[in-house]
């Protein structure tokens, strides 16, 4: 039992840095509030999509638009 402990505790040792390295080179989740409206506007405009609400987006054309959001900050 023993070392089953010993090796989880050396397992937590050394992930531990990398996962604190992987979190900060990832940013937050995206998240979709009204001040997005604009320029979900201005996306569907830029690449030729029709008008639609956000919400009526499939989650390829959502994850298209992030891509693009992060390109026009």
């Amino acid at each position: 039992m023993s070392k089953l402990l010993a090796s989880l505790a050396l397992a937590t040792c050394l992930l531990t840095p990398a996962a604190v390295t992987f979190a900060q080179d990832h940013p937050p989740a995206h998240v979709w509030n009204d001040g997005e409206n604009d320029h979900w506007h201005q996306f569907l405009k830029e690449t030729h999509r029709k008008d639609h609400e956000w919400a009526k987006a499939t989650k390829r054309e959502q994850a298209a638009y992030w891509k693009w959001r992060d390109q026009h900050k």
